[in-house]
This record gives C-alpha cells, structure tokens and sequence, in this order.
C-alpha cells in the first residue's frame, strides 16, 4: 500500500514538472512574440573606395544601432556577425576633408537591415569623417643590382638590358616626392657564357603601404659573345713640342693589346687608335721619360690597355 502511494506522488510530481515546462515554454513563445526595442553594435566596412583615392581609415568602427523587432527576430540576430558597410563613393568633401554625414550613413544601415527590424536611429550626432587622401602617379627609374661573372674569353656584347628601366608608383603626392628611384636584389650569375634573362624582384619598404607600385619584379637581360686578344703596334704622335726644339721618341711606336669579338679583332687597323706623348707634362726633373696617353680607339674593343705607358726622349734645340 505505501509503494503504491509512492508511485502516484511520483507521478503527480512528473506530470506536475511538464505541465510548468510547457506552460512556461508557453509564456516564453507569447513573449518572444512581442515587440521589443533594443540596441546592436555594428562593425563597420568601408567599401567602394575610388580608385583615385587611398583610404587609410575612419573616425568610426563600430556604430551603435537602435532597433524595433520581436523578440524571435532579436533571438536570431544575436547569433549573426552584426556587420554594416559604408559605401566610401558616396562621401562628401568640405575644404578637403572627406566625411559622410549622419543622414547619409544611417540611411545606408538602413537598408542593410532585414525587413523584420525596425531601424529607430543612432546616437551618435557627429559625421563619419574619413582619412582619405587624392592618389598621385609618379614614374622613378628601376637600379638593377645583377652581377655577371662571365667566363673566360666570353663577354658582355653592347650594354645590359633593363625590361622596364622604369615603373609607376601611386600614393599621396607628399610621399612621392620623397621616392627618387628603386633597387632590385642583389644576385650573382656564374660562368655566364651564353645569352641571359633574369627575373629581379624589386625591393620594396614592407612599412609603407600607402604606396602602390606598378610592377614587383624586373627584367634584366644580356647578349654574351666570345672574344679573344690581339696586339696592335701604333705609332705615337707628339705634340705641344716647345718652339725651336725638336723631339725624338725612344721607340716611336707602341704596342697595344685589345680585347674583342673575333670577327671585329680582324677588322682592326692601326689607324683605328691613336697615341700621344704630350710634351706639356714633362716635369723639369722629368728623367728622358714622357708619358703615354690613348686618346681614342674602336666602341667595339671590349678591354684595350698600352703594353707600356712611357717612352724615352730627346729633345733638341733645332
């Protein structure tokens, strides 16, 4: 008898204990039916940003949003990331300062909101003043930084070839005047004996991102060709010989060695070079000895040295 009496009183408790959940469960739907007024932060995203403008930032990033909706609606919105953008087009300018107004921004929330919520406005009163700055495009002239280690008998035909030799930078025109030009890395080829192209990346500040830059990399390329030696004797010519004198060079010729292509090796002439022993810079305590000078010779002559840079001399009253 007093186990069954135990078992209705256990009974009772249960069907008790569902019928308060769902009574309150019942309270709880009657209320979140309502509607309520409340308030939401929003993190804010500038957008649209004009391609002739750098956007650096804003005086606001977040924005606290009163809103109107039922309580379901409050529920569910509490869950999703409360995000708004800002459309950076649509900004004003007053004596160079861009803002968007309080009108404007509220609006543009506005309509970013669901249908299920009323907007009921901000509280701030103060405009959204942006940090924008007008872009400027500047051209500065790329340094390459490529050394060639070029093996033996080959050399470098014409000049190296930058691909571009210039680039275009954009940014605030203050910190363009303060960029003349641009490196490459550094890099090393070896025992070069053909044509080359390489890739060199551009050193650019990882500091300053207000700076866009055209190009991030070069090209740098180069013609090689063999070359071998030749020796060409020359006669010399004197000049500036003092008036009433006469001199006599001690050989009257010089040898030169000249590196090159072959094929123009075999076009050189003695004619091609021309050397002057200079009597204007012999010194008074000058011991029979004149300095040589190379004073022209071929475009083509890679590498061209005198075998001897002095001569001996007489000089005699005529």
């Amino acid at each position: 008898m007093i186990r069954i009496k135990k078992s209705l009183q256990k009974r009772k408790v249960k069907i008790f204990l569902i019928f308060l959940f769902f009574s309150s469960m019942s309270w709880f739907i009657n209320k979140l039916s309502e509607d309520y007024t409340g308030r939401a932060v929003f993190d804010v995203l500038y957008t649209n940003v004009p391609d002739s403008l750098l956007f650096v930032g804003a005086s606001k990033d977040h924005i606290d949003v009163k809103l109107k909706a039922s309580g379901f609606t409050f529920l569910g919105f509490g869950f999703k990331n409360k995000t708004v953008t800002i459309d950076v087009a649509k900004a004003q300018q007053e004596e160079g300062t861009y803002f968007v107004p309080r009108s404007g921004y509220q609006l543009q929330i506005e309509k970013q909101l669901p249908q299920s919520m009323e907007f009921m406005g901000v509280d701030e009163d103060d405009a959204i003043v942006l940090e924008i700055y007008s872009l400027k495009t500047k051209k500065i002239p790329v340094t390459q930084r490529l050394k060639v280690d070029y093996s033996q008998n080959f050399m470098l035909e014409g000049e190296i070839v930058i691909q571009p030799d210039s680039i275009l930078i954009q940014g605030p025109e203050a910190m363009l005047d303060t960029i003349m030009g641009i490196q490459t890395e550094e890099k090393t080829i070896n025992n070069i004996t053909e044509d080359f192209k390489e890739e060199l990346q551009l050193q650019i500040p990882e500091n300053n991102s207000t700076i866009k830059y055209a190009s991030t990399s070069i090209f740098v390329s180069g013609k090689v060709v063999r070359f071998s030696e030749k020796i060409i004797e020359v006669p010399i010519t004197v000049t500036n010989t003092p008036e009433d004198f006469e001199i006599k060079l001690f050989p009257d010729t010089v040898k030169i060695v000249c590196s090159a292509k072959i094929d123009d090796l075999k076009t050189l002439h003695e004619s091609n070079f021309k050397v002057i022993a200079d009597c204007s810079t012999i010194q008074d305590n000058a011991q029979n000895g004149i300095l040589l000078q190379l004073v022209s010779a071929p475009e083509m002559i890679k590498d061209v040295r005198l075998m001897s840079n002095e001569v001996r001399y007489i000089l005699k009253r005529k």
